[in-house]
Protein backbone atom coordinates (compact mmCIF):
# COMPACT_ATOMS: atom_id res chain seq x y z
CA UNK A 1 0.00 0.00 0.00
CA UNK A 2 1.56 3.13 -0.80
CA UNK A 3 1.48 6.31 1.35
CA UNK A 4 -0.49 9.22 -0.06
CA UNK A 5 1.55 11.80 1.85
CA UNK A 6 5.17 10.29 0.62
CA UNK A 7 3.95 11.54 -2.80
CA UNK A 8 3.88 15.06 -2.65
CA UNK A 9 6.93 16.44 -3.47
CA UNK A 10 5.90 20.12 -2.72
CA UNK A 11 5.44 20.36 1.37
CA UNK A 12 4.52 24.23 1.18
CA UNK A 13 1.14 25.40 2.18
CA UNK A 14 1.35 28.07 0.45
CA UNK A 15 4.10 30.20 -1.56
CA UNK A 16 5.77 32.90 0.09
CA UNK A 17 4.16 35.75 -1.90
CA UNK A 18 1.03 34.37 -1.20
CA UNK A 19 1.61 34.18 2.89
CA UNK A 20 3.11 37.96 2.92
CA UNK A 21 0.00 39.33 0.95
CA UNK A 22 -2.25 37.64 3.46
CA UNK A 23 -0.45 38.85 6.36
CA UNK A 24 -0.17 42.24 5.65
CA UNK A 25 -3.59 42.00 4.80
CA UNK A 26 -4.87 40.69 8.29
CA UNK A 27 -2.79 43.47 9.66
CA UNK A 28 -4.85 46.32 8.11
CA UNK A 29 -7.80 44.97 9.24
CA UNK A 30 -7.09 44.73 12.38
CA UNK A 31 -5.39 47.91 12.31
CA UNK A 32 -9.16 49.55 11.05
CA UNK A 33 -11.04 47.48 13.52
CA UNK A 34 -9.10 48.81 15.97
CA UNK A 35 -8.98 52.52 15.13
CA UNK A 36 -12.68 52.16 14.94
CA UNK A 37 -13.10 50.59 18.36
CA UNK A 38 -10.73 53.99 19.86
CA UNK A 39 -12.02 56.38 17.83
CA UNK A 40 -15.88 55.64 19.05
CA UNK A 41 -14.12 55.61 22.92
CA UNK A 42 -12.90 59.01 22.70
CA UNK A 43 -15.12 62.07 23.02
CA UNK A 44 -14.10 65.14 21.64
CA UNK A 45 -16.09 67.66 19.22
CA UNK A 46 -13.48 68.37 16.63
CA UNK A 47 -16.14 70.57 14.66
CA UNK A 48 -15.64 73.85 18.12
CA UNK A 49 -13.43 75.58 15.62
CA UNK A 50 -11.15 78.74 16.43
CA UNK A 51 -12.43 80.64 19.78
CA UNK A 52 -11.26 85.18 19.01
CA UNK A 53 -10.72 86.10 22.06
CA UNK A 54 -10.27 90.12 22.65
CA UNK A 55 -8.34 91.72 25.68
CA UNK A 56 -9.23 94.27 27.63
CA UNK A 57 -8.34 95.75 31.19
CA UNK A 58 -9.73 97.87 34.40
CA UNK A 59 -7.29 98.98 37.11
CA UNK A 60 -8.07 95.87 39.32
CA UNK A 61 -8.73 93.26 36.56
CA UNK A 62 -7.69 91.66 32.69
CA UNK A 63 -10.91 90.67 30.69
CA UNK A 64 -10.76 88.24 27.79
CA UNK A 65 -14.45 88.69 25.81
CA UNK A 66 -15.28 85.99 23.49
CA UNK A 67 -15.75 87.50 20.29
CA UNK A 68 -16.45 85.30 17.54
CA UNK A 69 -16.33 81.22 17.17
CA UNK A 70 -15.60 79.43 13.60
CA UNK A 71 -17.05 76.42 14.01
CA UNK A 72 -19.88 74.22 13.29
CA UNK A 73 -21.13 73.50 16.69
CA UNK A 74 -21.66 75.19 19.81
CA UNK A 75 -18.89 74.47 22.85
CA UNK A 76 -20.28 72.72 25.66
CA UNK A 77 -18.10 74.02 28.74
CA UNK A 78 -17.25 70.56 29.36
CA UNK A 79 -15.78 70.20 26.56
CA UNK A 80 -13.33 73.57 26.60
CA UNK A 81 -10.40 73.55 28.86
CA UNK A 82 -8.40 76.36 30.08
CA UNK A 83 -5.43 77.27 31.56
CA UNK A 84 -3.41 80.16 32.26
CA UNK A 85 0.18 80.38 32.24
CA UNK A 86 2.43 82.93 34.30
CA UNK A 87 5.51 84.98 31.93
CA UNK A 88 7.91 82.58 33.17
CA UNK A 89 5.49 79.66 32.05
CA UNK A 90 4.42 78.35 35.23
CA UNK A 91 1.05 76.94 35.66
CA UNK A 92 -1.39 79.69 37.54
CA UNK A 93 -4.34 77.69 36.86
CA UNK A 94 -3.59 73.93 35.51
CA UNK A 95 -5.97 72.77 32.26
CA UNK A 96 -9.69 72.10 33.35
CA UNK A 97 -12.99 72.23 32.16
CA UNK A 98 -14.45 75.87 31.96
CA UNK A 99 -17.60 73.88 33.38
CA UNK A 100 -15.33 73.82 36.74
CA UNK A 101 -15.50 77.50 36.84
CA UNK A 102 -18.71 78.67 38.48
CA UNK A 103 -19.86 81.66 37.04
CA UNK A 104 -19.15 84.69 38.50
CA UNK A 105 -16.99 83.16 41.27
CA UNK A 106 -13.26 83.60 41.68
CA UNK A 107 -10.83 80.49 41.36
CA UNK A 108 -7.13 80.89 41.76
CA UNK A 109 -8.09 84.38 40.47
CA UNK A 110 -9.80 83.56 37.29
CA UNK A 111 -13.49 84.15 36.90
CA UNK A 112 -15.93 82.68 33.99
CA UNK A 113 -18.87 84.99 33.19
CA UNK A 114 -21.73 83.44 30.94
CA UNK A 115 -23.80 85.68 28.69
CA UNK A 116 -25.60 83.76 27.33
CA UNK A 117 -26.84 80.24 27.17
CA UNK A 118 -26.16 78.07 30.33
CA UNK A 119 -23.63 75.09 29.32
CA UNK A 120 -22.18 76.38 26.02
CA UNK A 121 -19.51 79.06 25.31
CA UNK A 122 -20.75 81.52 23.05
CA UNK A 123 -19.68 85.12 21.65
CA UNK A 124 -20.22 87.34 24.30
CA UNK A 125 -18.94 84.90 27.42
CA UNK A 126 -16.10 86.46 29.00
CA UNK A 127 -12.76 85.43 31.69
CA UNK A 128 -11.63 87.72 34.24
CA UNK A 129 -8.29 87.48 35.87
CA UNK A 130 -7.40 89.23 38.73
CA UNK A 131 -4.56 91.91 38.31
CA UNK A 132 -2.95 91.39 41.29
CA UNK A 133 -1.84 87.86 40.70
CA UNK A 134 -1.47 88.05 36.90
CA UNK A 135 0.79 90.15 35.40
CA UNK A 136 1.83 91.65 31.67
CA UNK A 137 3.04 88.46 29.89
CA UNK A 138 0.51 85.81 31.02
CA UNK A 139 -0.84 83.03 28.47
CA UNK A 140 -4.69 82.00 28.39
CA UNK A 141 -5.36 79.12 26.09
CA UNK A 142 -8.35 77.21 25.80
CA UNK A 143 -8.20 73.88 24.03
CA UNK A 144 -9.99 70.20 23.79
CA UNK A 145 -9.75 67.88 26.39
CA UNK A 146 -7.22 65.70 24.89
CA UNK A 147 -4.83 68.96 24.79
CA UNK A 148 -3.64 68.43 21.36
CA UNK A 149 -6.76 70.90 19.43
CA UNK A 150 -5.76 74.96 20.58
CA UNK A 151 -9.11 76.85 19.96
CA UNK A 152 -7.79 80.10 21.40
CA UNK A 153 -4.70 81.55 23.05
CA UNK A 154 -4.44 85.18 23.97
CA UNK A 155 -1.56 86.61 25.85
CA UNK A 156 -1.73 89.25 28.42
Amino acid sequence: MRKVWAMRKNEEAVSPVIATILMVAITVVLAAVLYVLVLSLINVNDNIGAIVLEKGSTTTNWTLRVVTMTGTTQASLADVYILVQNPDMSIALSGRPISDLVPGTYYDGVRYMDAMTADKLNAGDYFTLDRALFGVGTTVSLFDSRGTTTYAEKVI
